[in-house]
């Protein structure tokens, strides 16, 4: 199975990235971090077939177009259960820390730690990484082909931890993690150029 994994920068301030990644025999495709900017995100998607929005963590940054995204292709999202009460408290998901206010109240499917969803086709694996956030995840594609990693790990560098539920501890073991992986597999970051976890 071949899949194509799209970027889209979404907003001005912390320029996140939003994925694409299509089922390339079916053009399904799955929703990673629509942060904001819905309209450009639902105009790249075009003419295919999006079945899931899946959030890597639950900062405001992350999920500010979830609701438009979800509602326009009447689709579910998806993100860990610790993270959950995030998406509909300004105050947790730390837009209020950055003299904002974003929340999404689309009713979530939580996830867990190795869980393995069937999405479009595609048997995406949960992997929990908290330390940026309790709840962070990284989603990992069939046959080694990405993982997507929110702000755990960057090019170069790593999460921040000093957010409400932030925990350094759990970020280095989070790390280790993405570290020890074998074989090497393309990690895409919520912010900056992609990059490798694993050896």
């Amino acid at each position: 199975m071949k899949i194509n994994v799209e970027t889209i920068q979404v907003g001005t301030e912390f320029e996140m990235n939003c994925y694409l990644a299509e089922n390339m025999e079916t053009h399904e495709l799955i929703i990673v971090d629509p942060g904001a900017q819905a309209d450009t995100i639902i105009k790249a998607v075009g003419e295919r077939a999006p079945v899931a929005v899946l959030i890597t963590h639950g900062h405001f940054d992350h999920i500010g177009a979830a609701d438009a995204v979800c509602a326009r292709f009447n689709i579910p999202l998806y993100i860990h259960e610790l993270d959950a009460p995030k998406l509909s408290d300004a105050q947790k998901n730390e837009s209020l820390t950055f003299n904002y206010h974003v929340t999404a109240n689309t009713k979530p499917v939580t996830v867990t730690g190795g869980q393995t969803l069937t999405l479009g086709g595609m048997e995406i694996t949960v992997l929990h990484t908290p330390g940026h956030s309790k709840g962070g995840v990284c989603y990992f594609l069939p046959e080694n082909q990405g993982v997507f990693c929110g702000d755990t790990l960057f090019c170069g560098g790593y999460g921040r931890h000093d957010f409400g539920d932030g925990d350094f501890s759990e970020l280095k073991q989070s790390l280790r993690k993405l570290m020890n992986l074998h074989p090497k597999i393309k990690a895409y970051p919520g912010h900056g150029a992609s990059t490798f976890a694993g050896k």
